[in-house]
């Protein structure tokens, strides 16, 4: 990509491309007229874990150290993950591989000689099918309010009409799961409300006083978002 004059290239010639941005995780796609180069598949068959090790470049190495929620007191609108590298960091963007050549991870940035910031590939997958469906990342919106300080994300208002209501979620219940991801606390209902898609039904698991329910939940896209 030239930065310069926003236009990408391929072996010297110009592409014609439409450019789509992810506000969120800054993400870049490109949809590009005519065969572009051969495609790095996405990392399907588990979830990127700690202790994992992937490939960069010609002979990059390095391992996933953990995940990062929140940057100071700022809670990050998607878990980032924290990397090593054996040597120098690869530039933002740089595909992390596995073994396989399957992508696992995107360099984001660093934060050390040898250490950095990575989206990891459900970030990467989320994007890409958003712009491939729509053209665009749309944010899915199912109505309900948490409270930042809480220990826990509890629901504090469900709105009026909205996919939650309709649903039956009420204010006070305590929201345990959204599709597979387990929440423990406020940051982890944040990233999972990312990956939440207008149309598609999500499975949400919540505690009302001691009972233990399961909603399906459809998210509805709103005006302006």
């Amino acid at each position: 990509m030239d930065a310069a004059s926003g236009r990408l290239k391929l072996a010297g010639r110009v592409l014609p491309a439409e450019v789509f941005v992810d506000p969120v995780s800054r993400l870049v796609v490109f949809r590009i007229a005519g065969a572009p180069a051969q495609a790095l598949p996405l990392l399907t068959a588990a979830p990127v874990a700690k202790g994992m090790n992937f490939r960069h470049g010609a002979a990059g190495r390095g391992s996933i150290t953990g995940w990062c929620k929140r940057v100071g007191d700022k809670i990050l609108p998607l878990f980032l993950l924290t990397v090593d590298y054996a040597g120098e960091p690869p530039p933002p963007g740089t595909a992390l591989v596995n073994e396989a050549g399957a992508v696992m991870a995107v360099a984001h940035e660093t934060t050390g000689p040898q250490t950095g910031y990575a989206l990891p590939v459900e970030v990467v997958r989320r994007v890409v099918e958003g712009v491939q469906e729509s053209g665009r990342v749309a944010k899915g919106w199912i109505g309900v309010r948490l409270q930042p300080a809480a220990a826990a994300p509890r629901v504090t208002a469900v709105d009026a009409g909205s996919p939650s209501a309709r649903a039956g979620m009420k204010a006070g219940d305590l929201l345990l799961q959204v599709d597979s991801r387990r929440l423990e606390e406020y940051a982890d209902a944040v990233n999972a409300f990312y990956f939440l898609c207008p149309g598609a039904p999500t499975l949400l698991r919540i505690q009302r006083g001691d009972e233990e329910l399961t909603f399906s939940v459809t998210p509805a896209e709103r005006a302006g978002e």
